[in-house]
């Protein structure tokens, strides 16, 4: 053990002192959401035995941090759709219920509290520093919590922040987008501030839900629609992708079957389908969909690397006999392509090389993929229907996307 963690030993116990170091390594990024913990590797780098480790392990899967499977081992905990939109929906019920109040009881103290947390959570984004922007932008929403001086909205919230701690992980923000999360704190701060109720209950929800969508998005197989993130933010025109323009098609050849089975497998994994079918069995109902089915399958190309693909079909349109539509059956972007626009440039790109003037093109989004949803409603779909199903007691479930 050094010298500098024998001294700070004599003062707090080892297991607390390891579970905050096993903290930072994983909000610093040095873990992602996902990957696997190495309980010797830790116990050597922190220079301790495997016995503080293994206690400090226990403790972050009970605060959520980290999720343990039988005879794999302790992995970063990984959040999916669903558990992201209940992340949100009870946030946005907790701060905005506490900066109701928080307008008329915060004191001097509860907002010099809030103005230093958003100092810290500027001076992060401008040093691009992600991991201390994860903590300071935690204490300043905790901060605006206990300004409403309801303890057990306090707490609540606190629980919460673990989880809030992994989604930030999850999406890695760019310096620009540090800089505008700033900038939205800035204008709570100043609303709250100067009482205005309206102003800071509106601009809270609008961070909390843009927030929200822009998780919901990278999380889902569709990609994002950045533009129309930085129109929300901004009120103004929506500036295009850096993608536009850059994402050309070419229809699909036999050889190109193994790798559509495996995104194939992901989109459905992403989108939380039930789907238990595996590659190879995804692979051989690729060459059905063509063959016999009569399915068009195209890929996106960035350059000369596959970044996506789409299977879709003209068929006749039930709500006007005599016409057809565009059934959209599959739409896929890689997972390290989920940003910046990539899904909506693919889309354009799509609709430009395949669709004709006034198509209509229709698709299904499964409950389990929120973030499909708000992606094709800001590319410019509009709900129409709900599919509902019912499984009869005793049945077989075999539902394929």
């Amino acid at each position: 053990m050094t010298s500098s963690t024998a001294n700070i030993t004599s003062r707090r116990p080892l297991a607390e002192i390891v579970v905050e170091e096993m903290t930072n390594i994983i909000l610093n990024g040095e873990l992602r959401p996902g990957e696997k913990l190495n309980e010797v590797e830790i116990a050597e780098r922190l220079n301790v035995s495997r016995g503080p480790v293994r206690e400090a392990t226990r403790q972050l899967q009970e605060a959520g941090l980290l999720e343990s499977f039988a005879y794999r081992g302790s992995f970063v905990r990984k959040l999916n759709q669903r558990e992201v939109a209940e992340i949100y929906a009870l946030r946005e019920v907790l701060e905005c219920t506490a900066v109701g109040e928080a307008v008329r009881l915060a004191t001097p103290e509860d907002l010099r509290a809030m103005d230093q947390a958003l100092r810290d959570t500027e001076m992060a984004a401008l040093s691009n520093a992600r991991g201390r922007m994860i903590e300071a932008d935690v204490a300043f929403h905790l901060a605006l919590c206990r300004a409403g001086h309801n303890l057990r909205i306090a707490e609540t919230f606190n629980k919460l922040a673990t989880e809030l701690r992994l989604v930030h992980l999850m999406m890695n923000p760019n310096p620009e987008e540090l800089r505008a999360a700033a900038q939205d704190h800035g204008a709570i701060f100043s609303a709250l501030r100067e009482r205005n109720t309206d102003r800071v209950m509106d601009t809270l929800r609008g961070h909390i839900s843009t927030e929200r969508d822009e998780v919901l998005q990278y999380l889902g197989p569709h990609g994002d629609s950045s533009g129309m993130q930085a129109q929300i933010r901004t009120g103004e025109g929506a500036p295009p992708s850096r993608f536009t323009g850059k994402v050309s098609l070419r229809g699909h050849q036999p050889g190109d079957f193994p790798l559509l089975a495996r995104m194939n497998r992901e989109l459905a994994d992403d989108e939380g389908h039930r789907n238990p079918m595996s590659v190879a069995e995804m692979e051989e109902r690729f060459h059905r969909f063509v063959g016999q089915e009569g399915w068009s399958v195209d890929l996106f190309l960035l350059g000369d690397e596959i970044v996506g693909y789409a299977t879709y079909r003209r068929e006749a349109d039930p709500t006007n006999p005599g016409g057809e539509r565009v059934f959209l059956r599959q739409f896929y972007i890689a997972r390290h392509y989920r940003r910046d626009g990539m899904g909506q440039a693919a889309f354009e790109a799509l609709a430009a090389s395949r669709f004709r003037p006034a198509d209509r093109v229709v698709l299904e989004v499964i409950e389990n993929n929120p973030g499909g949803r708000v992606f094709w409603l800001r590319t410019g779909f509009a709900p129409y229907s709900s599919l509902l199903e019912y499984t009869v007691p005793g049945g077989h479930e075999d539902a394929q996307p």
